[in-house]
């Protein structure tokens, strides 16, 4: 199954032009089986998600990205809490809900450095970015022996150009996203460009 784990829609991500509809409509036409928002620190309302995911008969995951100063998180399974503002913070939520965090484009800029502290909070990192080159993504994925699970995969799009750039293979059928934050802790994926 192949799912697309860092996708922004507005208005929930002001950075992004594309409505949750377009996303789904490019992602069915990009050969994607599935897509999760990850909208910047806001999670998306569980009924909602599911209301479209009924809507467009497309399955859609939750998930969430997270901003501190020391970089940016792909959080799975944390569900929705008060604003996050620090590291600390970050790993209360995650460890709370049991959540799965993943670096997010950790090789993008010098501001995000792969210190040991993010390497213990982090299950692992995003080693192919739709919007970052080939050689930001081989340095990200240079960085993924540091972690017990492989990396993923997303567009991290904000344009309709960038849905589907990259995203994250599936070993088996996902329908819920307690069940992908399931298959992402057995490490039953791969990252991949499209």
């Amino acid at each position: 199954m192949l799912i697309d784990l860092h996708c922004h829609t507005a208005p929930l991500s002001a950075c992004s032009a594309l409505r949750p509809e377009e996303v789904v409509d490019l992602a069915r036409e990009r050969g994607l089986d599935g897509v999760c928002f990850t909208e910047h620190d806001r999670w998306w309302d569980a009924t909602a998600l599911d209301d479209l995911a009924s809507r467009t008969g497309f399955p859609l995951f939750a998930g969430v990205e997270l901003t501190v100063s020391e970089g940016h998180f792909l959080g799975f399974g944390l569900g929705p809490t008060t604003a996050i503002s620090s590291l600390a913070m970050v790993a209360e939520a995650a460890e709370a809900t049991r959540g799965l965090l993943y670096l997010a484009h950790p090789a993008r800029d010098t501001l995000t450095r792969l210190s040991p502290a993010l390497a213990e909070l982090c299950q692992s990192i995003e080693t192919i970015n739709g919007s970052d080159s080939p050689f930001v993504n081989t340095a990200a994925q240079g960085l993924v022996a540091n972690f017990a699970l492989p990396g993923i995969g997303g567009s991290d799009c904000h344009r309709a150009a960038e849905v589907g750039r990259a995203a994250t293979r599936f070993e088996r059928r996902i329908a819920s996203t307690r069940e992908l934050v399931s298959e992402l802790r057995a490490g039953r994926y791969s990252a991949c460009y499209l």
